[in-house]
């Protein structure tokens, strides 16, 4: 696949389903294996450009059991594969390998290999950052909870206290009326329910 073809597939939003994925790289790396070694680097090229496009849609544990169970490739040999079509489509440092060997010796042997790109701390921090403001927005949130219920348990008691104070006084066997009673205990049920 040439480098332009590598980068449209690496800005599709929509991959290919991995069903489609998995016949296609089993494809690539037979040819691999049947070519000799530098014939078949062009296989192992596309089934790393095929290995981007399935990584996106799974985490990294899942992409290793899926290549695991589908090609019988480890993590390393898939990071080599898919080092292959970074580098050789332009992604990475363009430079053009003649064998897996060469892959794997020069992008272990490089200074940056392995190591996060520069723009990663930053939006580690940005995420971090959003993480520790959700965290405090959520306290508040319970502490503002916590409140409401604490006033709701204080206003009920009051509600409590004054009925218990007036029905004293406005209870039929202490001079006051059945009428006056009831609208006593109406009120009381209706800001019970407000509170």
């Amino acid at each position: 696949m040439t480098a332009e073809l590598s980068k449209q597939e690496e800005s599709k939003s929509v991959a290919r389903p991995l069903r489609v994925l998995v016949p296609l790289i089993k494809q690539d790396l037979t040819d691999a294996n049947e070519a000799s070694q530098r014939a078949g680097m062009p296989y192992r090229r596309a089934a790393g450009e095929k290995m981007i496009e399935a990584r996106r849609q799974m985490n990294a544990t899942e992409f290793d059991q899926w290549c695991q169970l589908n090609f019988k490739v480890g993590r390393r040999q898939a990071n080599e594969y898919m080092n292959l079509a970074r580098h050789n489509s332009g992604i990475g440092d363009s430079q053009e390998f003649t064998s897996m060997r060469d892959v794997i010796h020069q992008t272990r042997n490089n200074p940056n290999y392995g190591k996060p790109a520069s723009w990663q701390a930053p939006v580690r921090e940005s995420i971090d950052r959003a993480k520790r403001e959700a965290e405090r927005i959520r306290d508040e949130s319970l502490n503002r909870q916590q409140e409401r219920e604490a006033e709701q348990k204080l206003a009920l008691r009051l509600i409590d206290i004054g009925w218990k104070v007036l029905a004293k006084e406005l209870h039929p066997d202490k001079g006051g009326s059945r009428d006056v009673m009831a609208r006593l205990n109406r009120v009381r049920d209706r800001l019970k329910q407000h509170a």
